[in-house]
């Protein structure tokens, strides 16, 4: 099944959900024998769930009087001449355009941040996407954590390996690649007894690459981040900040044994 042909647009339908399931699994089991297109299409589909959680949020707003296509037209009109008037229009597209843009894209425009501070943003965020996503929170579960190991060990360039955190009462469910602008970043999650999800978030640290262990709140969720020998960690979940905080001095401590 994994020698079968598999074209972009295969891929790309595979991202947006609309192959037929016989398909869409032919798709899966070929990407679990393409580590590196398994990356890509993770890739894609955080990009696609990004932006749609962007404009989900402004896609029930009123569009703004000034964007409103009904009053730029009763303004063109009261224009006098038809020179006037196209210069007019042309003029209001060109505003309409600019401005739908800016609106829809308001809040995206961030400073770039670095150290565990941007790690923190980044952890909560992949949590936001992928914790609540009941039909495919994970590329690989949990029964095939040594390949789901050795393909976060390969593109981080350092050793990983999934945290066992039954003790605090979770269980893996498995993982994924994510993408982010300073490169790929593991993404395990975990479930407790009560079904509340766990984020641990990991990737290699340009700045700030040993840093203590620091309490978080990103867009009202709760973690803890920390940096260990060139490797940031960050923690996330809807658990109280006191259970994360177990969690993560567990994960903290595996990790200094590995």
């Amino acid at each position: 099944m994994t020698d079968i042909p598999m074209s972009e647009a295969d891929l790309q339908a595979h991202v947006d959900g609309s192959l037929s399931p016989e398909r869409d699994a032919e798709v899966s089991a070929w990407l679990l024998a393409h580590p590196d297109e398994a990356l890509r299409v993770a890739a894609y589909r955080a990009q696609t769930e990004a932006l749609r959680a962007a404009l989900d949020s402004i896609a029930d707003e009123p569009v703004p009087p000034a964007l409103d296509l009904h009053l730029l037209d009763r303004a063109r009109h009261r224009r006098a001449g038809l020179r006037s008037l196209a210069m007019a229009a042309s003029v209001a597209v060109l505003l309409f355009v600019g401005g739908m843009a800016g609106w829809a894209l308001r809040g995206w425009t961030v400073a770039p941040g670095t150290g565990t501070a941007a790690l923190a943003r980044e952890a909560a965020s992949s949590y936001a996407v992928y914790a609540s996503d009941e039909a495919r929170p994970v590329e690989l579960a949990a029964a095939q954590r040594t390949a789901l190991d050795g393909w976060f060990s390969a593109r981080l360039a350092r050793p990983i390996a999934a945290p066992d955190l039954r003790s605090a009462g979770l269980s893996l469910i498995g993982g994924r690649l994510v993408a982010t602008e300073h490169g790929p970043a593991g993404l395990y999650l975990y479930r407790d007894g009560k079904g509340r999800r766990m984020a641990l978030y990991v990737r290699p640290m340009e700045v700030e690459g040993t840093a203590r262990m620091t309490a978080r709140r990103e867009s009202g969720v709760s973690g803890w981040t920390w940096a260990d020998e060139g490797l940031g960690f960050g923690v996330f979940g809807s658990a109280s900040p006191e259970y994360l905080h177990d969690a993560a001095n567990q994960v903290r401590l595996q990790f200094q044994r590995t």
